[in-house]
């Protein structure tokens, strides 16, 4: 029997209520539905090496001025960074790197820290899908957009990436999938023993392989974290001292005067003596990485400690 051909189904109308899918997250959720599920919906996210790398060499794309001609010429050059764009119709929102063309025919070029994989594609479906959907905001905008580049700093080398019909296809059926997965409220189930996991920043959060063994007794979580742990704690039993924030820095003073510093990325907690005093923004940082605050007296008595509210990777029970 001949197989039926399937045909795209019409984009639904987006409610007025309905939060923009941030393209990032399309890709996040070709790449692992659960790390889309856990950054999107539940509001996480965890730095890792590569997290950091891939934020330090966004610096310089994300200075441009971030706006694209409103009635271009014909013969108009266009070179725009950081523009932020959105759809209602779609229901996503981006912020492109780069847009570069002559006149109403542009092209989105993101970027990606790594090198290009050999792939026949010439790069992956998350990051082929990512940049199709830039190029679909383009043409909501009203440009002609046919193709976009990766461009993979790690090598330095511009991959094509025509917007065919099944690249088109593959990238609104994911942003339909990601948007039905967080009105479903249902973490997907974690992948199972995958190659991807031993580097996702979110491995801890979303521990694939205690979870599967939860469920099935036979797998043996495999060590995704080395022992070893980098970070020390930061002692500051100086009187009169305060802790404030400088970039990526813990700085201590004491009347004002510089007196040490230490890396944010290399304390695991803060340990405040006697009257040492700590700043509100020292606080709000430390809460957002997780870095726990505790309070002694002058003599090394424990006082009390302040923590911030964790990850939210907890299923809450749902009334029938």
């Amino acid at each position: 029997m001949p197989s039926q051909r399937e045909l795209p189904l019409s984009i639904p109308e987006l409610s007025p209520e309905a939060p923009f899918i941030p393209v990032r997250m399309v890709n996040e959720y070709v790449y692992c539905p659960r790390l889309a599920y856990l950054e999107w919906v539940q509001g996480e996210f965890a730095h890792n090496a590569d997290t950091i790398e891939g934020a330090i060499k966004h610096r310089r794309v994300d200075k441009g001025e971030g706006a694209l001609p409103e009635q271009p010429k014909d013969d108009e050059a266009i070179h725009a960074r950081s523009v932020s764009l959105s759809s209602a119709r779609l229901g996503i929102v981006a912020k492109i790197d780069l847009v570069e063309g002559e006149g109403t025919r542009v092209t989105p070029v993101d970027y990606k820290r790594g090198k290009r994989p050999h792939v026949a594609a010439g790069a992956y479906d998350p990051e082929r899908v990512q940049v199709c959907a830039q190029g679909l905001l383009l043409r909501e905008h009203g440009y002609e957009c046919e193709a976009g580049v990766l461009y993979f700093a790690g090598s330095k080398e511009r991959v094509p990436v025509a917007f065919d019909e099944a690249l088109v296809e593959l990238t609104l059926s994911s942003v339909q999938a990601l948007r039905g997965l967080a009105l479903a409220g249902h973490i997907p189930e974690p992948l199972a023993d995958s190659p991807k996991c031993p580097r996702c920043s979110l491995a801890g959060i979303c521990m694939p392989d205690e979870v599967r063994f939860l469920n099935e007794p036979v797998v043996e979580p495999r060590p995704l974290f080395p022992s070893a742990q980098d970070a020390l704690p930061l002692y500051v039993q100086t009187p009169r001292g305060f802790v404030r924030k400088d970039g990526e820095r813990l700085v201590i003073e004491v009347e004002k005067e510089k007196v040490a510093e230490a890396r944010l990325l290399e304390v695991s907690q803060v340990a405040l003596f006697g009257h040492t005093m700590i700043s509100a923004a020292t606080l709000h940082e430390c809460f957002r990485r997780g870095i726990p605050v505790t309070w002694h007296t002058y003599g090394g008595w424990f006082v009390g400690h302040t923590v911030g509210t964790g990850h939210h990777n907890v299923e809450m029970p749902r009334p029938h």
